[in-house]
């Protein structure tokens, strides 16, 4: 890739972006201020080598033509940007190759989440479910309020995963935390305190996977690191363990905090949005459609960064090659030229084509996994808990690719004994 780029002729991003939406009002409501972004231009510049992008169209754009990549390794190194050691192997996994070393690496990971396996799966879902909300009930009727992230939204997806990946069940608030703590990686405007901090859960929680990968080499089993611990023996390219390691600690995460966030967004949406909570408990078999709308209007992932390998246009902008590209995919997805009135949340919606898990060769490889999971949840949540409210605000994490929920704090109302009317 060229290293030389001249400055952009995109009209200037609003003053102060970046840091309004990392502020705390930010992160709990982007959307007013990618409606900011997108008056300026569905192209815009962030200082003289970068752009945010709002509009639907050039950011599928991005994320489909194969000449935008993503800022790997080799695009790292030619602008200093070089990390060594365990980091560096750490920060090579799926969303940071390109071809054909990213679909070589999605090939071997791909055998739990075909539609087949995840069908396999589905009765293990439905039983964590029950798991996980008769856990949220103990706690509600014991203490009157729970955090339903530690109960629910991440609990749930993180003993999935456990299972898909041979992780042990008696670590699950383990791998809990270091979801949480590493997901800052994925953060392209984390200061250093974060990103060091990350990076220590990150070589933490490498560390505990190569071990269990070494007993999987000893004892194989029917999960997922024993099959790539075999693709990678048999592999005319051997994959190193601790690359192999990388790779489960990025799916563990991954995995985790898609979920965790959508989920957790339903119990707002089912709150603030009663008609469209009462619609879908009375309509439980359009569960599939109600996640895709819920999933444009706040996806779990706002932000996808891309850089084209060749001089290039979006929106008649000149784009250099090199040039690193914001994909502001919660944008895109109220784009209006895509979506009739984007801003209103309809589970009755026609289904269309959102972004909300990206598009492409880095098409979310999770994403079904992520939906299955929503849809076992949801009806059941709304039937057994139809009067869950949140009991105090969110806490997030910061960043601006994902939607990290921390605790969200929820309770039951008190229901009051009714008068007796004399007759």
């Amino acid at each position: 890739m060229d290293t030389a780029i001249a400055p952009s002729a995109a009209p200037l991003a609003p003053r102060g972006i970046i840091r309004r939406l990392q502020s705390r009002k930010g992160r709990e409501d982007p959307f007013s201020l990618f409606e900011e972004i997108r008056s300026a231009g569905p192209v815009v510049s962030l200082g003289p080598h970068a752009l945010l992008v709002t509009g639907y169209t050039e950011c599928l754009q991005i994320l489909t033509d194969r000449i935008w990549h993503v800022p790997d390794s080799t695009w790292r190194a030619a602008r200093g940007l070089t990390t060594e050691g365990l980091r560096a192997t750490i920060l090579d996994t799926l969303p940071r190759l390109n071809p054909p070393r990213h679909g070589q690496m999605r090939r071997m990971q791909s055998g739990p989440f075909t539609p087949a396996a995840l069908e396999r799966l589905r009765p293990t879902v439905r039983t964590l479910v029950r798991t996980h909300l008769d856990r949220l009930e103990a706690e509600l009727n014991e203490h009157g309020r729970a955090d339903f992230i530690d109960t629910v939204a991440r609990a749930l997806p993180v003993a999935v995963m456990c299972k898909i990946l041979g992780l042990p069940a008696e670590d699950r608030a383990l791998i809990a935390r270091y979801s949480l703590e590493t997901a800052v990686l994925t953060e392209p405007f984390a200061d250093p305190a974060q990103t060091a901090a990350a990076d220590a859960a990150a070589a933490e929680f490498h560390a505990y996977v190569m071990a269990l990968l070494d007993q999987r080499a000893r004892t194989p089993a029917a999960d997922l690191m024993s099959q790539c611990l075999s693709h990678g023996h048999s592999s005319t390219e051997r994959v190193p363990r601790e690359e192999l390691a990388a790779h489960i600690v990025f799916l563990a995460g991954a995995g985790v905090e898609t979920t965790s966030s959508l989920v957790a967004t339903a119990v707002q949406v089912f709150e603030n949005h009663p008609d469209q909570a009462l619609w879908l408990a009375a309509h439980p078999e359009s569960v599939h459609q109600a996640i895709e709308e819920l999933t444009r209007w706040d996806p779990s992932v706002q932000n996808a960064v891309r850089v084209p390998a060749q001089d290039t246009t979006l929106a008649g902008t000149p784009v250099p090659a090199g040039t690193l590209v914001h994909a502001l995919l919660a944008a895109a997805n109220r784009d209006p030229a895509h979506f009739p009135d984007p801003h209103t949340l309809d589970f009755r919606r026609p289904p269309q084509r959102s972004l909300a898990f990206g598009a492409g060769t880095h098409y979310c490889l999770g994403a079904p996994l992520a939906r299955l999971n929503a849809a076992e949840l949801l009806p059941e949540l709304l039937r057994r808990f139809p009067g869950l409210r949140t009991a105090g605000p969110a806490t997030r994490a910061p960043g601006l690719n994902l939607r990290t929920f921390v605790t969200l704090p929820v309770t039951l109302p008190v229901t009051r004994p009714q008068p007796v009317v004399a007759l």
